[in-house]
């Protein structure tokens, strides 16, 4: 009787750590940008970024497509495509890296958490290193994860045309929400 309770306890003692410990994943992140000029507004979505979220670690990895992006104005994204963010040339944007404060996250029982995310970010073919807030959300559906901060197009070499220059703010908002399920590999 007293092995079959051991027994019992390491296998729930196994799958609960193993359950805490996994990665979680998302098909369907959604990245908007935003900037307001006294010409147009730029405000685009894209509803197809795959991103990665390991719980034992705090790694996270995020890819889309430059061209999944969708725009209200139709001349902005023929020129978000062609001329900015030259899609040709630089076909994905990805971020690595990690919640550099993951270890105050309780991934097994429903919250919210305000975090830090480090890692690289690269657009337009060029890598920068960010430091930006969060908030991860833990529920019973699963990881939902918001992020909001600025991009500087000179930092990452995106040119502007010499006729948008004084109309176009180099500061691009950038607005994420990752909604993560249980990666299963059936």
């Amino acid at each position: 009787m007293k092995i079959k309770i051991l027994v019992l306890f390491i296998l729930v003692g196994g799958f609960y750590s193993n359950a805490l410990a996994q990665k979680f994943i998302t098909k369907t992140g959604k990245i908007e940008i935003f900037s307001e000029t006294p010409l147009f507004i730029i405000d685009g979505v894209n509803k197809k970024v795959a991103s990665i979220l390991n719980t034992e670690n705090g790694e996270v990895v995020a890819s889309t497509l430059v061209r999944s992006f969708r725009f209200e104005e139709a001349l902005v994204e023929e020129h978000f495509n062609e001329n900015y963010l030259e899609p040709h040339k630089f076909p994905k944007s990805t971020f690595k890296g990690r919640i550099s404060d993951y270890q105050i996250v309780d991934f097994s029982k429903n919250g919210t958490y305000d975090i830090t995310i480090t890692g690289e970010l690269t657009i337009h073919g060029i890598t920068k290193v960010i430091t930006e807030p969060a908030k991860l959300i833990i529920s019973d559906e699963g990881i939902t994860a918001h992020c909001e901060f600025d991009v500087s197009l000179k930092a990452y070499e995106v040119k502007i045309e010499k006729a948008y220059t004084k109309a176009i703010k180099d500061d691009i908002l950038i607005k994420i929400h990752f909604e993560y399920k249980p990666y299963s590999k059936s």
